[in-house]
């Protein structure tokens, strides 16, 4: 088991488009222990510039944005991780901390048999 704190996995930053039209770069992949169960997480953090102006329902890209990473953060993975979480954000904003100015979203999954099934938090 890794240690209780944060590993990264790297990443290219790369746009690619998401469903609703929106541009996302994958800003970076982090692997988290969780406290008490020690269960591995992996989060897909995701930069959107234009995500507090988007319409769309954010459900669409969040579910788009696990299937299209988490096959690459599960395989780069110290052992399998429990939960993958996504996260889109329209700035970069610090792990665990809040930012009243940014927009952000989430969501969490399992990922079984390549395929991410969404569980809500």
């Amino acid at each position: 088991m890794i240690p209780l704190a944060l590993a990264a996995a790297p990443v290219e930053a790369e746009e690619v488009v998401a469903p609703s039209g929106m541009a996302v770069t994958l800003h970076e992949v982090l692997y988290e222990v969780q406290p008490y169960s020690e269960e591995l997480w992996a989060v897909i953090r995701l930069l959107a510039p234009d995500l507090a102006d988007a319409e769309a329902d954010p459900q669409e890209d969040l579910d788009w944005a696990c299937t299209h990473f988490a096959p690459g953060a599960v395989d780069a993975a110290p052992e399998p991780p429990v939960q993958i979480v996504v996260q889109i954000m329209d700035r970069v904003v610090p792990r665990g901390q809040a930012d009243a100015e940014a927009a952000q979203v989430f969501a969490g999954y399992v990922f079984d048999d390549d395929s991410c099934i969404w569980e809500g938090f």
